[in-house]
Order: structure tokens, then sequence, then C-alpha cells
């Protein structure tokens, strides 16, 4: 009895990793860096280091980590625009105007993560989405960046890439709604992103001081509106794209891009490093199905 209870802790303790890049840290982790994030709730330090360069042989380094090599559905994928789009109704978006929470960086970019009510896996804000014929919710844990984008265009990486992390009631990890993030252009004119602004006048972590805004206020829907209100975008059946690249994860991928301006996109990737998965071959995903 003991022993199986052993093994239901070390599961549990495997699976409450799973959850999002929040989790996971490269190497260089000290015991300031951990008190420093120790008031964010539901997050699990992960000290055996890994890095996106190295993504080929992460089911090596550890042994909850095959999936990352062997699974059908991982993430992130090449967006083929001669596919289409979903014709499913994009995800009912439940987003407060005003969320509080802290802003830290993930070793790789800016993190936000949402202030979730203490033994309740569920939060102020959430999604509504159909699941194979199965009408589900999943509630916003957090938002990250990864730069360059993961997930390409017709084999086009925007500078980078925005993710929405949603959890199930359970505390799984069960939906991502994803954004290009791109330099504004003579053909995508833009006079900065209206979501982005809410960071201008915060000295954003970096990669460096592994320092933490304790709090502050976002309006997630101001990255919708900037994307033609999720009109139009893939879906699959996906992975997260860190290790242990835990599998059964809805993915959004909005077609439409956040353009950024120069100042915008300089500020983003100064705190910002290498960031990306390479992008994996279409096999059990069933895109926009």
């Amino acid at each position: 009895m003991i022993a199986q209870q052993a093994i239901g802790l070390i599961a549990i303790s495997a699976l409450a990793s799973a959850c999002a890049p929040e989790l996971y840290k490269r190497d260089g982790i000290h015991p300031a860096h951990i008190q420093k994030r120790q008031h964010i709730p539901n997050v699990v330090e992960d000290t055996r280091g890994w890095t996106f360069d190295q993504s080929e042989e992460w089911n090596t380094q550890s042994p909850g980590w095959g999936a990352c090599f062997a699974g059908t559905q991982q993430s992130p994928i090449d967006l083929q625009t001669s596919w289409g789009f979903a014709k499913s109704s994009p995800p009912v978006f439940n987003y407060p105007k005003a969320l509080k929470g802290p802003l830290n960086n993930w070793d790789f970019g800016p993190q936000f993560t949402l202030a979730a009510v203490a033994d309740d896996n569920t939060t102020e804000a959430s999604i509504q989405f159909s699941h194979d014929g199965v009408e589900e919710t999943a509630y916003f844990r957090s938002w990250h960046t990864h730069a360059p984008a993961e997930h390409t265009i017709d084999g086009y990486a925007p500078r980078a890439e925005l993710h929405y992390v949603h959890y199930d009631d359970a505390g799984i990890p069960r939906a991502v709604v994803g954004f290009f993030v791109d330099q504004a252009t003579a053909e995508n004119p833009s006079s900065g992103s209206a979501f982005y602004k809410q960071l201008e006048s915060l000295a954003l972590p970096d990669i460096f001081n592994n320092q933490t805004i304790p709090e502050i206020t976002l309006d997630l829907n101001l990255a919708i509106s900037e994307v033609n209100d999720y009109k139009n975008f893939w879906t699959y059946k996906g992975s997260l794209t860190t290790p242990p690249c835990l599998e059964g994860l809805r993915w959004f991928v909005s077609k439409d891009i956040i353009y950024l301006s120069d100042a915008q996109l300089e500020s983003l990737l100064k705190v910002s490093t290498f960031g990306a998965r390479p992008v994996h071959r279409v096999w059990g995903h069933q895109v926009n199905a």
C-alpha cells in the first residue's frame, strides 16, 4: 500500500509539473531564485535543466519525457493556409477586463500568472470550446511568449508567439490559445499593439535578474481584438511544447497576427532568448477536425 501511495504521489507530482512553461527552468536554479517565486500558486520548479536547442534529446533526459520524441500529437506544427481554417466557432472567451497577477520571466521571455484561488483549479477567466463533440470549459492560468514563433505559417516563422494556457478543473493542462506576434511593416502598418502597451510602463523582468513584479493588471481581451476577434484560426490536438510534452491539449492558433511597433518588438526581444521548439510532422493532430 505504501509503495502504491508513493507511486501515486510521484505520478501526481509529474502531472503537476506538466502544466506550462512557468514550471520549467533551465540550469542555474538557486535558492534565491526559487524563493522569489514561492508566492506564485501551483508553481513547481524543475532543476534538471533543458534547453530548446537540445529538444531532440529531451526524451533522454527523463523517463517521463518519452512523448517528446515518440508522441503522435506533438506541438508545434507548420500550419498551412491551403488547409483552410476551422469551420467551427472560435472558443467563447470569458475574460474579465482586469486580471491581476505577477509578471516574471520564465528564462525565455515574459510570463504572467493569474492569481488563483487557493485549493481551487478554477480561475475567474475561462474559455468554452468543443472537443470531439463535447463542450468543455478550461480555465486561464498564465500567458507566456516564445521568440521566435514556435508554429509556422507555410514555413514562415513570425518574430514571436504568445500563448494563453488553460487548465481543466482537475488542474491538468487542457487548451492553449496562440497568437502570432510580428513586426509592423509597410504592408501591415501598426502604431503598436494595444495588448503590449499594457506592459510598456513596466521594467520587464529579463532573463538574468530572476525578478518578479508582484502584481500587474491586464486585459486579455485586447489580444483577441487585435486578431479580428479570433474569427480565422486553426485548431488541432497537440501537446505542451516543453518537457514532458504532455499530449491531449486542444490548440487554437489565430491566422491573424498581432503587430508590434519597432520599439515594442525591441522591448520584447531584449528580455527574451531563443525559445522555440522545432515544428513536428502532422500525424495524429486532426487539424481543423
